[in-house]
């Protein structure tokens, strides 16, 4: 790819990373490509600017760090074990530090297992497992589960509330049973462990009953939780999944799905205790690849495992689901689990994804540059000294290119070539001032679609999931728009434009495909005017609404995805008058909108385009066979088919041939002829069927 090219996936790789650390979890993004190593390349830029701005949190936010000692791994045991986590929304929206932990899951390397989910939650542990540790995780299981209830709290400060053993505390209650069996186990060394042969009782033998009644009882609560914290070490999660998933009995196999979900449960409760304990937030970004390779049954069964078991309550799991969504949606519609199930394959989508991001095609020189590479890759190796002179003129060239599209006043964060270090943190800053620019812009976009003074809000859906991607899709559009395309943003203009994408994605797409055919028919013939930047939208979508209409039976899958027809006129034509301009304007720029659709629309647009052609070549063949009739013959045709004599009079009066009658209009003809519709239909049909009947 060219520089250009590059730097706007710089752009859209920040833009959807700073909609991931504002998302509030559990989360789904689908990251929507037809171009593997491009979303490949999205997700690596996407995990370097995540950790480079919790490195910048950390620097900016070190005073709310804790202190080294209490952080170490005895504290985290010992916290674990003589503690309960106290949790509420009011302490994590104070918190600004964030860790993150990336998991890649590649459900092409699952294909052969009948239960992908299952493997995406074995490859979830093994992650968390190597993240976190496997000691202080099997330690967890064997002193907070079953896991303790999230306690909300109000103005409290303290994260901590200490486990009680018989309204005691458990390390007052750990104290006091170490001291009675040390106590014990002197009174066991005085008597030297001479019990009397003698059936009476004496003072002896009952202090030493005591001193060993008081010492076995810790040591067998000691050796269970030793017992416990051995068997969740070495027969972990990751174990019993795999065990269950492989059982054949019909009663394991009926419970898998909840013990699954109880394991995952599990992992978000131990890293909601970690929050607490690092005193900062903790996400896990979940990147689920391939999985468009997979069979439809295999897709239908991890999308539906996604949505029940990383999308429960409190559930820290952020999910990028990057995937190519015409390959998905034609899978989903040819399988039989799905017919059965769904009706729609979008609606099962959008059901599952809380924020869509299309990464755009590749413009022409991109294209022309990835063609470049691979075909020099297939060309001899040149010599050192012409490599040398290659690579110092591809440098200047770079640098040049550089320097026009990166402008050093709208300069991305985290977008410049140098690494990142002590010097670049400190002109972070600027930084600073263009998210505080994107907050304002976002912030007065946001209250433009929902302010009841505006029109906006009457075109909101009554659903959370429909809201969060209108929200969700206003904060990269804003983003992408400010950095990549001259940073002249509009925050009511975006926001107009994302709900239309997001309400009606079928019409828009097919008002962008009309006046991109438009555009190329003005490219290719002079006669034909580009159309005009103030045209308005409406009147292009009325000017080929019949067109839509008439494929309407072969995108009805597409088209139950729109809202409201009405609603769609009224917002075109009365509240928001949007023109060709608009189009021009924030077509790089939609994120929101599935490019696949607009594909399907321009090759059914193409093929009815063929059909017509050929039609018409057909009728005039047809005409061209009784062209060279005369009025005579045609009048014998009428007498043999039982036709009013009056027309055959006016046709015989008005001097009509087949010549007149093939190339003429034929309803100026049917009313000279005082003719019938019906009447006329058949002789047309005779006429045109005169050859194959043998006249």
């Amino acid at each position: 790819m060219n520089q250009k090219e590059t730097f706007l996936d710089d752009v859209y790789a920040y833009g959807l990373s700073r909609a991931l650390i504002k998302v509030a979890p559990p989360a789904t993004v689908g990251l929507f490509s037809n171009c593997p190593s491009r979303t490949e390349t999205v997700l690596k830029k996407i995990r370097t600017y995540m950790n480079k701005e919790a490195e910048w949190r950390e620097k900016k936010h070190k005073n709310d760090r804790p202190k080294a000692a209490s952080t170490s791994f005895l504290s985290l045991l010992l916290s674990m074990v003589f503690l309960r986590p106290v949790w509420s929304e009011e302490e994590e929206r104070r918190r600004k530090r964030v860790r993150w932990i990336f998991v890649r899951f590649s459900a092409w390397h699952y294909a052969g297992c009948d239960k992908i989910w299952a493997g995406l939650v074995i490859r979830l542990f093994k992650a968390l497992q190597k993240d976190f540790g496997e000691i202080p995780l099997s330690v967890y299981r064997s002193s907070q589960h079953p896991y303790p209830k999230k306690i909300q709290r109000g103005g409290k400060e303290t994260r901590w509330k200490c486990r009680q053993f018989l309204f005691v505390p458990l390390w007052l209650a750990v104290l006091l049973a170490f001291a009675i069996s040390i106590g014990a186990s002197v009174v066991l060394v005085k008597s030297g462990l001479q019990m009397k042969r003698e059936s009476a009782l004496t003072w002896t033998t009952l202090m030493e009953s005591v001193a060993i009644g008081a010492l076995g009882l810790p040591a067998m609560v000691g050796l269970r939780f030793f017992l416990l914290t051995l068997k969740n070490l070495f027969y972990n999660q990751g174990r019993n999944i795999l065990k269950k998933m492989n059982s054949t009995t019909v009663s394991d196999q009926m419970g898998f799905m909840n013990k699954v979900r109880k394991e995952v449960a599990v992992l978000a409760d131990f890293i909601h205790f970690m929050e607490i304990f690092e005193k900062r937030k903790v996400r896990v970004v979940l990147e689920i690849t391939n999985l468009d390779r997979c069979r439809p049954d295999r897709i239908i069964q991890t999308l539906e495992a996604i949505n029940i078991l990383l999308s429960g309550e409190n559930v820290p799991f952020v999910s990028i689901l990057a995937i190519d969504p015409s390959v998905v949606v034609k899978s989903l519609e040819n399988s039989i689990f799905f017919a059965r199930s769904h009706s729609n394959s979008y609606d099962f989508l959008n059901e599952i994804v809380t924020l869509p991001f299309n990464v755009p095609e590749m413009c022409i020189e991109s294209k022309c540059s990835a063609f470049k590479v691979l075909a020099n890759s297939h060309l001899e190796v040149c010599t050192v000294e012409e490599e040398c002179d290659e690579s110092s003129d591809l440098e200047s060239r770079k640098s040049v290119q550089l320097s026009v599209l990166v402008d050093s006043e709208n300069t991305v964060p985290f977008l410049s070539k140098n690494k990142w270090d002590e010097e670049s943190m400190e002109k972070a800053l600027t930084w600073e001032v263009w998210a505080k620019r994107v907050k304002t812009m976002t912030k007065e976009a946001l209250e433009f679609t929902y302010n009841h003074n505006k029109p906006l809000h009457t075109y909101l859906f009554g659903n959370s999931v429909h809201m969060r991607r209108i929200i969700n899709s206003v904060r990269v559009t804003i983003i992408v728009m400010d950095a990549a395309y001259g940073g002249v943003v509009v925050a009511s203009d975006v926001a107009t434009w994302v709900v239309l994408a997001n309400n009606w994605p079928c019409r828009l797409s097919w008002i962008l495909q009309c006046v991109e055919d438009w555009q190329q028919r003005a490219d290719m013939h002079g006669s034909v005017s580009a159309p005009a930047p103030t045209k308005p939208l409406w009147e292009v979508f009325v000017e080929s609404r019949q067109e839509l209409r008439e494929l309407q039976g072969s995108i009805e899958c597409i088209l139950e995805q729109d809202g409201d027809p009405e609603l769609f006129q009224r917002f075109l034509q009365v509240d928001f008058r949007l023109t060709v301009r608009e189009v021009l304007k924030f077509k790089p720029s939609t994120v929101n909108l599935d490019p696949s659709i607009k594909k399907t629309l321009a090759r059914l647009r193409e093929n009815r385009r063929r059909n017509l052609a050929a039609k018409k070549t057909h009728v005039r063949l047809q005409r061209a066979q009784f062209a060279d009739m005369t009025t005579d013959d045609i009048c014998n045709e009428m007498e043999r088919l039982n036709l009013p004599e009056k027309c055959q009079q006016l046709l015989t009066a008005s001097g009509l041939d087949g010549a007149a009658m093939a190339y003429g209009n034929e309803e100026e003809i049917r009313q000279a002829l005082q003719m019938t519709s019906e009447e006329w239909n058949i002789l047309y049909r005779r006429l045109t069927g005169l050859k194959t009947i043998g006249y």
